[in-house]
């Protein structure tokens, strides 16, 4: 029997362009990003929308790269993946009840 991986969370997703963007500086190639990330392009422009609005990243006309809360977060969970994801779930279920 093979083992099949499961598909990553939208959580998950958002930690690897995290630190893809980390690595990168910034990026002003946004299909490079896709593919590092391995998002499809329109996948990654949703995802890069909800991250902004979540205030984790700035995206302007020539590049987008992590916000100062972006930064924070990917410093306090020490650049690890697991961790980040954590945060992330944290921020973004804080977020929820602040909506509701």
């Amino acid at each position: 029997m093979m083992y099949r991986k499961r598909p990553r969370t939208r959580i998950e997703i958002y930690a690897d362009i995290m630190l893809s963007l980390d690595r990168m500086g910034n990026c002003d190639r946004l299909s490079r990003l896709a593919m590092m990330v391995g998002v499809p392009y329109d996948r990654l422009i949703r995802y890069l929308n909800e991250l902004k609005s979540l205030g984790l990243i700035r995206w302007d006309s020539s590049s987008v790269y992590l916000s100062k809360k972006g930064m924070e977060l990917l410093v306090n969970s020490r650049g690890a993946r697991d961790e980040l994801v954590l945060a992330l779930t944290g921020l973004i279920q804080g977020s929820i009840k602040t909506i509701t």
